[in-house]
């Protein structure tokens, strides 16, 4: 209880995992000044198992509680009216599933502390605290039918880091295209190169396989997709 207590003054995550882990490691201390028999320390073995957390929640008094981020926000209405919209146009133009594509991209704080951590039964709300800033962004592109999947853009805050120049990376042997800039954001000029680069190669290939009447691509208007490859 006074690792769990120094672990929230600190603003640290401990999930049932890390509690967990932290008891068999005071029982391995513990263990070391009251040395037994070989066959006593292996039926004695302290396990640190779901019971002995579920019973140690009870002494204790401690309770999960999540850390909380930027509410997020959406507009379903318009959400639902572009869903049947959406339909309309694939119906009016016949497409089939392998021909609609779609692409989004998302942020991963890939140091980021878990959200859920346990406190103290005395502590009501968890305090602030300031979470790990060190982010990349992904752009993931997959058809309806799920049998594409286009290489993911990945954009970071360092064109060579430091772990890329120790050993030796080759970012064109990579899975994902990559690039950088200051703020690690999918740009406009990122998202038309990945268009031409990477996209617009890969899904014509894929649509030729499938049928060369189904390699043609068209756009809803709504991005900044070169005129070419529309």
């Amino acid at each position: 209880m006074v690792w769990i207590n120094e672990k929230q003054l600190a603003g640290d995550s401990v999930s049932e995992s890390i509690i967990c882990e932290k008891a068999r490691k005071i029982y391995e201390e513990l263990s070391k000044n009251e040395p037994g028999t070989s066959a006593d320390s292996e039926k004695d073995s302290f396990k640190a198992s779901r019971g002995w957390f579920e019973n140690f929640k009870r002494w204790t008094g401690i309770h999960s509680v999540v850390r909380h981020g930027e509410a997020a926000s959406s507009d379903t209405k318009a959400a639902e009216a572009y869903v049947k919209e959406f339909k309309r146009l694939v119906n009016s133009e016949k497409y089939l599933s392998q021909q609609v594509f779609n692409c989004d991209e998302t942020g991963l704080f890939w140091k980021k502390m878990p959200r859920r951590t346990f406190i103290t039964a005395e502590e009501k709300a968890l305090p602030g605290h300031k979470p790990m800033k060190d982010r990349l962004t992904l752009l993931f592109c997959a058809n309806a039918s799920g049998d594409c999947k286009v290489k993911p853009l990945l954009v970071y805050h360092s064109e060579n880091p430091r772990a890329f120049k120790k050993n030796n990376v080759q970012k064109k042997l990579l899975h994902v295209m990559w690039r950088s800039n200051t703020k690690a954001w999918v740009t406009r000029i990122l998202f038309v190169e990945w268009m031409n680069e990477v996209f617009g190669p890969e899904v014509k290939k894929y649509l030729r396989e499938k049928d060369p009447s189904h390699s043609k691509l068209t756009c809803d208007g709504q991005c900044s997709c070169p005129s070419s490859i529309r």
